[in-house]
């Protein structure tokens, strides 16, 4: 969806369409690679939450490692290709401060641009990761109160951080990731919440009249809602804005896929394990060529519609996340595994959050 999104609109400028054209503008009036995002950490909350539970002899040194190697070196190689796919073929300029703070996935916190705009979502991911370990330190994490208190906590923290931006307290130097960080980090222990019902339910199949923490997930599934919905009350006082709000239909498509629709499909499980590349290198796809079809001499490759450019750039992208997939990702995967003493397999929890 964030591909998909990046791609649509980068090639707008070189592509037949009208003035007035609705392609010009629904993908972000419906805000298609938020929705994206939103789905991005519910599914992380989801996923990650579960591998610190269980014994806890080993389980905060294997996440740690496990997760490192699981990030770390195919963001590495994506900010090596970004600094020349993106920075050097458009001539932007590369400074030593810059590639640095790009390496440790955190560049805000030291003041340098991102090599990628979309770099934000691993920094917030790190930051979900470090507190679900600092939770398990304290053997908290598995205490579904705790995580509960999360999510509303959280969501609080940024209703208040939202008023103080109002009243212009909160300087506008601070990055729209690090203001948003309590609310995406109570989807995300919201996700952690659905996981700790979802286990115990068997997938929502047993033991559901009994359970009384089905209860707190809709409260909390209510919580998230409302905090998300704000766009659908200011539609309400201008209807010329945007009704649409990412943080309510993501959470809504969360909740129907994992418990009504149950899609098992082959090629989507597939997909799912190289969606973290797919992440980190569509934009590196993209770039070069959407530069190089904007140049006078290629004349005869715009105006066509816009599919041609979408369909061609998201197959490209596709076969190159997969080559990195198991050229990169998958031996460091392994690695990590051998690094903690675990020699089986277990594709099925390594898709990327």
């Amino acid at each position: 969806m964030v591909a998909f999104a990046h791609v649509w609109e980068k090639f707008l400028p070189v592509a037949r369409q009208a003035p007035d054209a609705p392609g010009k503008s629904w993908t972000r009036y419906f805000e298609f690679g938020i929705t994206g995002v939103v789905l991005f950490f519910a599914i992380s909350g989801f996923v990650i939450y579960g591998t610190l539970r269980g014994p806890r002899e080993g389980t905060g040194r294997r996440f740690v490692i496990t997760r490192f190697c699981r990030l770390f070196p195919a963001y590495w190689v994506s900010a090596i290709a970004g600094l020349i796919f993106i920075w050097w073929w458009q001539g932007w300029p590369i400074t030593a401060p810059m590639v640095a703070a790009n390496f440790t996935m955190l560049p805000d916190v030291f003041g340098q641009a991102p090599v990628m705009g979309l770099y934000w979502t691993l920094g917030t991911e790190l930051t979900f990761y470090f507190s679900c370990w600092l939770l398990w330190r304290f053997r908290r994490l598995e205490d579904p109160r705790t995580v509960a208190g999360l999510v509303i906590g959280l969501s609080l923290v940024w209703l208040g951080i939202k008023g103080v931006r109002q009243l212009g307290a909160i300087d506008e130097d601070v990055s729209a990731a690090w203001k948003n960080l309590p609310r995406h980090l109570g989807i995300m222990f919201w996700g952690a919440y659905f996981r700790i019902v979802y286990d115990e339910t068997k997938g929502f199949r047993e033991l559901i009249k009994r359970n009384r923490k089905i209860w707190m997930l809709v409260a909390l599934t209510l919580v998230i809602l409302a905090v998300g919905g704000p766009r659908q009350f200011r539609f309400l006082i201008h209807p010329s804005r945007t009704w649409f709000s990412a943080y309510v239909v993501g959470p809504v498509i969360f909740c129907l896929w994992v418990i009504w629709l149950r899609i098992r499909n082959p090629f989507v499980a597939w997909l799912g394990r190289i969606s973290y590349s797919i992440y980190l290198f569509h934009l590196v796809v993209m770039t070069p060529l959407a530069v190089w079809v904007a140049t006078e001499s290629q004349a005869a490759f715009r105006g066509w519609p816009l599919v041609f450019y979408l369909i061609p750039t998201l197959f490209v992208t596709i076969a190159v996340s997969a080559l990195v997939y198991y050229s990169i990702e998958l031996p460091a995967i392994n690695l990590g595994k051998r690094l903690v003493g675990r020699g089986t397999m277990d594709l099925g929890t390594q898709a990327a959050p």
